[in-house]
């Protein structure tokens, strides 16, 4: 039977919870009217509200997302299950069209992730490392950028450690509703973002921990398995085929662009460093690494085989999708990390305050939490710096001089083929902020030949804002100058804009 001293305790504790919880949203309110021009996620933010934008204008078709880059077709896209942006809609209708929305419903997404991840952490490892885990999951510098994000990153974290929670009440209490929870959070991870399909190797690792062989034969396994993918397989063989009738797609499954690894990524020293560094900058903000190792030891001596279990199943991830891993462009993909590493955070640090043989253990987590949250307020104040781009200044150019319903081809600097590999180089930042229609021209694709078969399909204007790339093609320059006139600021001032002579 409890005493009054644990229900005080727990009452204080829970009331600290709540105070970690309140200054993570608050952290996160100044970050919601900003521009979406951080980093290097603007054309993914870009992609994503205007799917958001067609839902609330062509009559909330969730089944047939829609982008601006098709050509002259309705703009059908390949894409993850859009959720997260019907969700967005369903605010513009309610609210009018704004871009702090889209921000907000991340926001709203986390709220409910922090308390879940709490949860978790508490049945796996006691109350008070998991206080001090939850501290560190609301001010990694990962989470902090993508729970305001106009992206769906924070949606489907609430769904995966919503699977986590399930799973792990489920495996404590054998009740079958925990299980059937945690498949239908797993399911909308997995539609929500294909890449969430990793997290079946942890469940079959803990499982297995747990149970042996024996957990094959229980026929509600198998019924948990079923919910959890066919739901995604149903969806991406109907986006596949959206992207075999339309033609466009973000490269989840087909065509467009390849996010995996090969021979050539896991045999180079520089795959490891770059995702080491990206960890050690945006997951552990610097010295939290310190923490998170000794967390792993100490959890491993205590047989809590989770967070280890749980970081063999992230780098098994990132072996998967090592092109984008590895990568600055893909750091939304170390989102999964986050959860893993601040439990192991917060075991080490609740080790070094309490381990009674190290007195200076205190000194040292002390010191390690002062660096992250100094690490973690650097990069908050590059996320509070977020302006307008030369695109989005140029995509005003073209709004007001290019006529609404004629179709541009607008070129990038991406390549169709990056290394040999398939790569998605089509950048909506123009044409979602000018809101106009019609073909993205890659790098490489930059000849007189293909811009004509665009305008024969309907283009009526060409936009160019790289000169060294116009400089580099003097055949498209030649051909441009024959056949257009160029009517906005000029290559020089970053925004060409040529009207094609009919």
């Amino acid at each position: 039977m409890p005493t009054s001293q644990s229900i005080y305790l727990q009452k204080y504790r829970n009331k600290a919870a709540w105070a970690i919880v309140i200054l993570g949203i608050l952290i996160r309110l100044p970050l919601l009217p900003l521009p979406l021009t951080y980093g290097s996620d603007t054309w993914r933010q870009a992609d994503t509200a205007s799917i958001a934008h067609h839902f609330g204008v062509n009559g909330f078709k969730i089944l047939y997302p829609q982008i601006n880059w098709g050509g002259n077709g309705p703009g059908y896209v390949e894409a993850e299950f859009q959720l997260y942006t019907f969700i967005v809609a369903l605010f513009y209708g309610a609210f009018g069209e704004a871009l702090w929305l889209g921000r907000l419903v991340s926001l709203l997404f986390t709220i409910p992730t922090f308390i879940l991840f709490y949860l978790w952490a508490r049945r796996v490892v006691g109350t008070r490392p998991s206080l001090l885990a939850l501290a560190f999951f609301v001010i990694s510098p990962l989470l902090i950028r993508y729970s305001v994000a106009y992206m769906p990153e924070a949606t489907v974290i609430f769904f995966y450690v919503a699977a986590l929670y399930f799973f792990q009440k489920w495996m404590d209490e054998q009740h079958k509703l925990s299980l059937f929870l945690a498949s239908v959070s797993t399911s909308l991870a997995i539609l929500i973002k294909p890449s969430s399909i990793h997290i079946g190797l942890l469940f079959a690792l803990l499982a297995i921990q747990q149970y042996g062989g024996a957990l094959a034969k229980r026929r509600v396994v198998w019924l948990a398995v079923v919910v959890s993918l066919l739901p995604g397989i149903l969806w991406y063989w109907h986006a596949r085929n959206l992207y075999l009738e339309y033609g466009n797609t973000f490269g989840v499954l087909s065509g467009g662009d390849s996010k995996f690894g090969s021979l050539s990524y896991w045999l180079s020293p520089s795959f490891y460093l770059s995702v080491a560094e990206l960890e050690g900058k945006w997951v552990f903000s610097g010295t939290g690494v310190l923490l998170f190792t000794i967390g792993l030891i100490v959890a491993f001596k205590r047989r809590q085989l989770l967070p280890l279990f749980g970081i063999i199943t992230i780098g098994f991830y990132y072996f998967i999708v090592a092109r984008y891993a590895q990568a600055e462009w893909g750091i939304q993909y170390h989102v999964y990390a986050v959860p893993f590493a601040a439990l192991a955070m917060g075991i080490g640090c609740d080790w070094l305050l309490t381990h009674k043989r190290h007195r200076i253990g205190a000194g040292i987590a002390v010191v390690s939490i002062v660096a992250t949250v100094a690490g973690t307020a650097y990069l908050y104040s590059l996320m509070l710096r977020a302006e307008e781009t030369p695109l989005t200044i140029c995509a005003r150019w073209v709004e007001t001089l290019v006529p609404e319903e004629n179709r541009i081809i607008v070129s990038t600097d991406s390549l169709s083929l990056d290394q040999g590999i398939p790569n998605n180089y089509q950048d909506p930042t123009i044409f979602f902020y000018s809101h106009r229609y019609g073909w993205s021209l890659p790098a490489d694709w930059h000849s007189p030949d293909r811009v004509e078969g665009f305008r024969q399909s309907g283009a009526n204007y060409f936009v160019i804002y790289s000169k060294s790339l116009y400089d580099g093609s003097p055949q498209l320059a030649a051909y441009l100058e024959s056949r257009s006139e160029q009517v906005g600021p000029g290559v020089a001032a970053g925004c060409g804009i040529y009207h094609f002579k009919h």
